[in-house]
């Protein structure tokens, strides 16, 4: 057998260097595997290798945390507050606070107190009324008596801000000299999530004759140096699928516990990045512009982060969805009004048609907006695959998933327990084994025991991992709608 140095050597990488092992994946992963597991995560997943993973290539090694359980919890503070709603109509007629008077008005909780001043969240503050009384319960909600804050006997609150669905917020607490009272504190509670994991297997079989065929493949190391090394064919495509199902996995793997396995057990699926994106900023569009993106990232990021800070996001999509988003930037170039430079996209080449040849032409792949937001695209290689997207957008001709647009935050410190998204894997769940009969992945056997008589081998690989989002409101996706 043709090796590198009698041995597949992962060069001088530079988190352990110097790290031989065995020509074959498999006699690597058994001989270390934990240390070689994680040299495998980085051949198979890292982008421009074997495999376009770019989610697992963005977190390999920097965003991971493995647990004991295949389920974890964490909890995530709510807002500090939120509006109270009208749940019943209390004053007929358009008069109510007209003349001064006391009246009710009936919200869904007991939250307020004398006092409190509060306001249906008109961007004119004119219709402001002030708690007068401890509000009493009244089966679904609690009435209030509130009065207006006017001294115009004819000032009153439209109806329209007493009707069912009708939001009312707290502005602030005033009150008479000698005072007694005080005003209302809202606590926001923590709401509790709980996540699962997917477990993963996969298998192949090969005969004798079959596993004779090898493929030269070059091997590179952290610093995109090429390798020579020979390995077997079937064993590089095993391993290249195994990652890419981990990949598809991480993105589409939808949450069951009612599937019944071979065995009688429950089969273990976990959300995948768009189940749990599902309850996000979920935004159906028709025609991409960068009107359209701008204010929904601002949808977003509104009155969660400083403006000119915590801004950058990542959108990861298809091809089409590159092109789609250079157009919707190239539209808003043009129209507004800005001069090309015509240095920045042309270039001069070499041509043996003109002595002054040049080429022209320049993609936007990163968008910076008002606000100190900027949006840049991450191509994901499974929304253009075809094998998986079927249903055909028939204006474009490409599938449909091709224009997705995945809005994900990975904000926090690599590494840390505080990443917004990170790949959760279970202690020690990673197995691996081949399963030998009359001939094994190193040749015949010449002595010894075997599992089955055959002239062939098996090679079995099983994790059990899932996906973390820690706050899925950071998150989103623009997706094409022709409906």
């Amino acid at each position: 057998m043709a090796t590198l140095g009698n041995k597949l050597r992962i060069k001088e990488m530079e988190w352990n260097a110097n790290m031989t092992e065995q020509s074959h994946l498999g006699k690597g992963l058994m001989a270390a595997p934990h240390k070689f597991s994680t040299v495998m995560d980085t051949l198979f997943s890292a982008q421009n290798y074997y495999s376009n993973n770019p989610f697992s290539s963005m977190l390999v090694g920097m965003a991971e945390e493995t647990i004991g359980n295949t389920e974890w919890e964490w909890e995530l503070k709510n807002a500090n507050t939120r509006p109270l709603v009208v749940v019943e109509t209390m004053h007929s007629g358009n008069t109510a606070g007209k003349y001064r008077q006391i009246f009710s008005i009936k919200l869904d909780e007991n939250w307020y107190l004398p006092g409190d001043v509060l306001h249906p969240g008109t961007s004119n503050k004119k219709y402001q009324v002030r708690v007068q009384s401890q509000g009493k319960t009244d089966g679904d909600g609690t009435v209030y008596m509130v009065r207006m804050n006017s001294d115009n006997p004819d000032d009153f609150i439209p109806s329209k801000y007493l009707t069912p669905g009708q939001q009312w917020g707290k502005l602030f607490s005033q009150y008479e000299e000698a005072a007694e009272q005080s005003g209302s504190t809202v606590f926001s509670m923590p709401i509790a999530f709980r996540n699962k994991m997917s477990k993963y297997r996969k298998e192949y079989r090969i005969t004798d004759y079959a596993s004779t065929e090898v493929l030269a493949c070059k091997i590179p190391d952290s610093k995109g140096k090429l390798h020579d090394s020979w390995m077997r064919y079937a064993e590089v495509e095993y391993w290249q699928q195994w990652y890419g199902e981990l990949e598809r996995g991480h993105w589409y793997s939808r949450s069951a516990d009612t599937v019944i396995g071979s065995n009688g057990r429950p089969v273990r699926m976990g959300p995948g990045i768009q189940e749990q994106l599902e309850d996000s900023h979920i935004h159906r569009y028709s025609h991409l512009t960068a009107k359209l993106i701008e204010e929904y990232l601002m949808d977003i990021f509104y009155g969660r982060t400083k403006p000119g800070k915590g801004r950058q996001i990542k959108g990861f999509t298809g091809e089409y969805g590159m092109l789609q988003f250079h157009r919707a930037i190239q539209d808003w170039q043009n129209k507004s009004g800005f001069i090309k430079n015509v240095e920045v996209y042309t270039n001069k080449v070499q041509s043996d048609l003109h002595t002054n040849a040049i080429e022209a032409g320049y993609q936007f792949v990163k968008y910076n907006m008002a606000n100190g937001s900027s949006l840049e695209l991450i191509h994901n290689p499974l929304y253009d695959d075809r094998e998986i997207n079927f249903e055909i957008d028939p204006v474009t001709g490409f599938p449909i998933e091709s224009q997705r647009i995945t809005f994900l935050d990975f904000s926090g410190d690599k590494g840390a327990k505080s990443n917004n998204i990170k790949v959760m894997k279970k202690k020690d769940s990673y197995a691996f084994t081949y399963v030998e009969g009359m001939y094994g992945p190193y040749g015949p056997k010449k002595a010894g025991s075997s599992a089955h008589a055959g002239d062939y081998y098996e090679m079995h690989v099983g994790e059990t991992r899932g996906t973390h989002i820690h706050d899925v409101t950071k998150c989103g996706e623009l997706i094409l709608s022709r409906n």
